[in-house]
């Protein structure tokens, strides 16, 4: 019975490898970079359609843009066809503006989260566990001025 009440929490670093991450990509749309990271995960997770998977963000954040904190950007969605939560980041050294219709959106840190549609309390605990580290108001800048992704997952691992 005392499992029943026990939260799971998932550990933020667990949920990606270094090899999903891009660092201080040179695209400056949020487009480009969705798909550039979809294409990253595609090759190292496996994540399957990538047009479709694309299709989902793109959709959802044309819907209500997840900007969830200083400079971080959390797009995220629930897909068919993947059978684990994946996560990938991308840091924009500069930034860039990710959402023209929405004042103070410079965004230098995305974190994209894809999870399986059938499993929708894993997909919420995933989600609570970055917006934990998401409400440091420094985590972009100290993320987006490391220049690798070891380093990046570093981070995380010990922030999270």
């Amino acid at each position: 019975m005392a499992l029943n009440n026990k939260v799971h929490h998932i550990h933020f670093a667990s949920l990606f490898k270094p090899t999903y991450v891009i660092c201080h990509t040179e695209k400056k749309d949020r487009d480009s970079i969705l798909m550039e990271l979809m294409t990253q995960l595609a090759y190292q997770a496996g994540i399957g359609n990538v047009e479709l998977a694309f299709q989902e963000v793109q959709q959802r954040e044309n819907e209500i843009p997840t900007i969830v904190g200083p400079g971080i950007a959390m797009p995220h969605a629930r897909l068919e066809g993947i059978e684990k939560i994946v996560v990938g980041i991308t840091t924009i050294k500069d930034g860039f503006v990710y959402a023209p219709e929405r004042s103070s959106n410079v965004v230098k840190l995305v974190i994209l989260t894809l999870a399986p549609r059938t499993a929708p309390g894993l997909y919420l605990q995933a989600i609570s566990s970055i917006a934990k580290i998401c409400q440091d108001p420094t985590t972009a800048e100290k993320v987006a001025a490391l220049d690798d992704p070891e380093k990046i997952w570093t981070f995380f691992q010990t922030n999270g």
